[in-house]
Parts: C-alpha cells; sequence; structure tokens
C-alpha cells in the first residue's frame, strides 16, 4: 500500500507529490531529519500558541494522506489513483507524551488499527483504520469512494470514541485528509490490521 505525501512549496506555491510505501513511511517517522523541523516545531509551539505566528518552515514538512494514492495527469493535475481505505481519527491537545502513549495503547488493542503515532506537535495521536467493503476490496469510483469514506469514519469514531481516555477531534471526513510529517520514535503499527 502507498501513501501520498504533498509538500506546498511556500515561495512558488507550487505541490510536489511523492509516494512511499507504508513500511517505508513508519521507518521515515521513527527519526528525525538532518534539519530538525519536527523537533525544532515541538520546541516553539508553546510559544506560538495565542498569537497569529506560526512555524516559519511548516511548509518543509509536507502533509501525509493515508487515504489515498495521487498521482499527476499529463496536464499536471492532481487526481486520486489508489483508494487504500484508510481513515484517520486524531485525538488532540493532549498534555504530554504520557497521554500520548496511553492513546496509542488503546487504539492498538482494536485489531483495525493500522497504525497510531504520535503527531507533529507531540501532544496528539493520529490513528489509522482500515476498512473495505464485504468481499474485502474498496471502491474505485470517485463518488463511491466518498461515500465510503465518509460512512467509514462516522464508524471509525463511534467505535474508537469509547475505547479512548480522551475525545476524539471531529473533522470532515474527507479522503484528502491529512496530518504533517512526524516523529514518533515508538509509534504502532499493524500491517496486518483486519479491515472493518
Amino acid at each position: 500500500m502507498k501513501i501520498t505525501l504533498i509538500r506546498a512549496e511556500k515561495e512558488s506555491g507550487k505541490e510536489a507529490l511523492s509516494t512511499l510505501e507504508v513500511d517505508a513511511l513508519i521507518k521515515k517517522l521513527k527519526t528525525e531529519t538532518k534539519a530538525g523541523h519536527v523537533s525544532t516545531l515541538r520546541a516553539i509551539l508553546p510559544q506560538l500558541e495565542g498569537t497569529c505566528a506560526q512555524y516559519e518552515h511548516i511548509d518543509k514538512l509536507p502533509r501525509i494522506c493515508p487515504a489515498a494514492e495521487y498521482a499527476r495527469s499529463k496536464e499536471g493535475e492532481r487526481y486520486l489513483k489508489t483508494y487504500n481505505g484508510l481513515v484517520q481519527i486524531e485525538v488532540n491537545h493532549l498534555a504530554n507524551a504520557v497521554e500520548v502513549e496511553q492513546v496509542k495503547r488503546q487504539a492498538a488493542l482494536l485489531p483495525q488499527t493500522f497504525a497510531a503515532f504520535c503527531g507533529s506537535s507531540g501532544r496528539s495521536v493520529k490513528i489509522w483504520v482500515l476498512f473495505a467493503t464485504p468481499d474485502g476490496s474498496r471502491p474505485r469510483q470517485e463518488e463511491k469512494i466518498r461515500l465510503f469514506h465518509t460512512a467509514a469514519y462516522r464508524l471509525a469514531v463511534n467505535c474508537y470514541q469509547p475505547l479512548l481516555p480522551y475525545p476524539v477531534t471531529l473533522k470532515e471526513p474527507a479522503v484528502e485528509q491529512s496530518c504533517r510529517m512526524t516523529l514518533d520514535d515508538r509509534p504502532y503499527y499493524n500491517p496486518s490490521a483486519v479491515p472493518f
């Protein structure tokens, strides 16, 4: 399964797409890059809270889109190539690393949890939940993908919320939902997760 990373260049406004196998992405999450953008972001976030300022190198952290593999058309337009059946739910505004680990442990109790890892802020957990149709496949037409993904997101929230010690942050269920590249030396990863 391939995951898409999208990086928007601040100066040019251009968008760069790349794809990674999930195994490679999980390995990449475990170590900080030489530039140290995630660690720097985590260090300055407390100072930025309540202000209009943002981390100046935020565009250096690509967005990870778990639900789909995207590609570019000959005209340069981004299009959905393959739907992965991964839904991302989030638990945000956690106090510290202890709470982050607690949420990851609880999420790991369900066999549908494909991955759970600390977000780029250091105070959130992103949980990737695997879904498929009853025959084990995934929809291919864009309209069916959107309907399937919306229903899957609602089911994920309803199943995980009672299990988690902190509230799931409700988002608009979108195939394009993403999170910033992050750092987690102990992400939970289950490549043989059982799809809902």
